[in-house]
């Protein structure tokens, strides 16, 4: 284990620090804390727990099956002997250096977790960990450092559109002013909410298909830029 990977009852000085956090998130009026991580199929999975119980879950985690680790984007099963089960339980630990009080879900804060096993070890399939371990392998062997930005795109939908049918929310061409005009409330709202949460973005604007629009943020950390895409499609949906 390295020293950044997550021990029941926390590390030194961590439940102390959830504790204080705590109290600054009540005072600004913050009321739960959603605790985050992407699957194998890249769905955002998610628990969260009132700001009063920040602390306990920095100590000892909060509780989420693995069979997770076998979902499909669809919420189907995988079968397999190898990896996630309906059994056991697996523990979430919230990187309280990445806490942020979400802008634009008044009340709410959220951070990325890792996932350990109830008897502490890292769990094999958390991303977050092995990502991690990558990049500070390549800087002890090879004295090799990496920075990464992950570029978001999405389409933006009617939501009175019958059935799955989507249907652009927008009529502008591809990279047109126009498209850009019919969005430009929401997408100042986007850029303030991202400011705020001290995403730095690089530029945004319509891309080619119908309704779709793209943002590009500073380049970081591969840990880092790996949460701050989970923050950012957070605030897009919110």
């Amino acid at each position: 284990m390295s020293e950044s990977d997550p021990v029941p009852g926390g590390r030194p000085g961590e439940v102390e620090r959830a504790t204080a956090l705590s109290g600054e998130l009540t005072g600004q009026g913050v009321h739960g804390v959603v605790l985050a991580y992407v699957d194998t199929a890249g769905i955002a999975r998610v628990k969260t727990v009132p700001t009063a119980k920040l602390a306990p879950a920095a100590a000892w985690g909060v509780g989420m099956s693995p069979v997770f680790d076998t979902f499909l984007a669809d919420d189907s099963i995988v079968t397999t002997d190898v990896l996630g089960s309906p059994d056991g339980d697996l523990r979430l630990y919230p990187d309280l250096d990445r806490l942020t009080v979400l802008a634009a879900q008044p009340g709410w804060a959220w951070a990325p977790v890792d996932r350990i096993t109830q008897e502490g070890a890292p769990h094999p399939a958390c991303g977050r960990t092995v990502l991690r371990r990558t990049v500070a392998e390549a800087a002890e062997r090879h004295g090799v450092a990496f920075k990464a930005a992950v570029e978001i795109e999405w389409a933006v939908g009617r939501g009175d559109a019958e059935g799955d049918a989507f249907v652009p929310a927008v009529s502008g061409p591809a990279y047109g002013a126009v498209r850009q005009i019919e969005l430009s409330d929401c997408a100042a709202d986007l850029l303030a909410a991202l400011a705020a949460q001290g995403v730095d973005v690089e530029q945004f604007h319509p891309e080619y298909a119908a309704g779709q629009f793209e943002l590009s943020v500073a380049a970081l950390d591969p840990v880092a830029a790996a949460d701050h895409s989970v923050l950012v499609r957070q605030t897009i949906r919110a």
